[in-house]
């Protein structure tokens, strides 16, 4: 019986998909790792720098079983294509398990950055002669408040009881909460700076981001579920045509 050749370039095309994803998970794994530190200075646990390399790692090992499945597929190799099933069902059981762990700490990271946002509005923006630690949580707060568009942690109003506020009559908040950050200040016009508060802005963010990872593992999952299925497939159709290669 011949192999069956449909089953084989399926098999190829979805391992080629496979091969061009794990590349597109290194580079946001890339992208990820870059900002990771003001997440990080902000969230206080080192958890988005170690999620960006986990992603760089899987990227690189993705891309390496896809390159595994194309080649078994094309030399219609039994013994690749059984390595590569296996390697495929340890990435997905992995993936749960991931998944499983990410969900969990996800309201010790909302936890994490409503204790740190108030602390860094109340007491360490602005500090005179900050130490390189201080000057770190400013950038990232003012990193923060651009990124997500927001203000203070419960609004811009908590400005006023700062640090900050010392000496600036006249002004709302810091410039990185203005709409347009071109501008010298933020001046007492309201429409001016971002209305909302930096801790709701920021679990809504870390909510939206986790749905939109969540429906790429989705994807990624059901074409990991295929391949693994025309993998077994062509094991078997090769096996029933003599071919043990």
């Amino acid at each position: 019986m011949a192999v069956n050749k449909t089953i084989k370039y399926l098999l190829f095309f979805f391992n080629f998909l496979f091969w061009i994803l794990g590349i597109v998970v290194m580079g946001v794994g890339i992208y990820s790792r870059v900002n990771s530190s003001n997440y990080d200075t902000l969230l206080g646990d080192g958890g988005i720098s170690s999620a960006a390399n986990i992603l760089i790692v899987s990227g690189i090992f993705v891309s390496l079983i896809g390159f595994v499945g194309c080649c078994g597929a094309l030399k219609e190799s039994k013994t690749m294509l059984i390595i590569y099933f296996i390697l495929v069902l340890l990435i997905f059981i992995l993936e749960i398990a991931a998944g499983i762990l990410a969900y969990t700490k996800k309201d010790l990271m909302e936890k994490h950055l409503a204790s740190n946002l108030v602390t860094v509005v109340k007491e360490n923006y602005g500090k005179a002669n900050p130490d390189t630690a201080t000057k770190a949580l400013m950038k990232a707060l003012d990193w923060f408040q651009q990124e997500v568009k927001c203000c203070g942690y419960d609004g811009f109003g908590d400005w006023s009881n700062s640090t900050w506020s010392e000496g600036k009559a006249g002004q709302l908040a810091p410039k990185s909460c203005c709409v347009d950050e071109s501008v010298d200040k933020c001046n007492e016009n309201k429409a001016t700076v971002f209305d909302i508060g930096c801790v709701a802005a920021g679990k809504a963010f870390i909510k939206d981001h986790m749905w939109q990872v969540g429906g790429v593992g989705v994807g990624i999952a059901v074409i990991q579920v295929l391949v693994m299925a025309a993998a077994i497939s062509l094991c078997r159709s090769m096996g029933q045509s003599g071919n043990l290669a």
